[in-house]
């Protein structure tokens, strides 16, 4: 196949994996599809847990690469006037330039906290998702 037709190819590729995912974390939000795990701490104790992990292993500004995702950034914010906290992992991905969002809100249920994860390609981002399941759980290995 000549340079011609394989460049039409890659591109329809491209466009076929880019149609289920969300372009951005925004995007998340309108996604039905979510996953969630009950933890017996405090939404504030597993919220620290993951930012300060994701600092370590990603820090800001810092761009750690990861040969599997590309480029990762870990970021998040805690709400404590709304009793919720919310942390994501941003990976830029080698080769065709696309991103995947990792999307987790961490909230009070009753004595204990709910984490719900939405992934912006479940491909791409669900090795990211079990990391922050991971770590949540006390695991603080990058």
């Amino acid at each position: 196949m000549g340079m011609k037709a394989a460049l039409p190819a890659a591109m329809m590729a491209a466009a076929v994996l880019v149609g289920g995912c969300a372009m951005s974390p925004e995007g998340l939000n309108s996604r039905d599809e979510a996953d969630s795990r009950s933890f017996s701490e405090n939404y504030e104790e597993i919220f620290r847990r993951l930012n300060e992990t994701g600092k370590r292993c990603y820090p800001p500004g810092q761009h750690v690469s990861n040969p599997t995702h590309g480029q990762i950034e870990s970021e998040g914010e805690l709400h404590r006037d709304r009793g919720f906290a919310e942390f994501r992992l941003v990976a830029g991905s080698y080769g065709i330039k696309m991103n995947y969002f990792v999307a987790a809100r961490i909230e009070k249920s009753g004595s204990g906290s709910r984490v719900t994860i939405k992934v912006s390609n479940p491909m791409g981002a669900g090795p990211l998702s079990s990391r922050i399941y991971r770590w949540a759980g006390g695991d603080l290995s990058c």
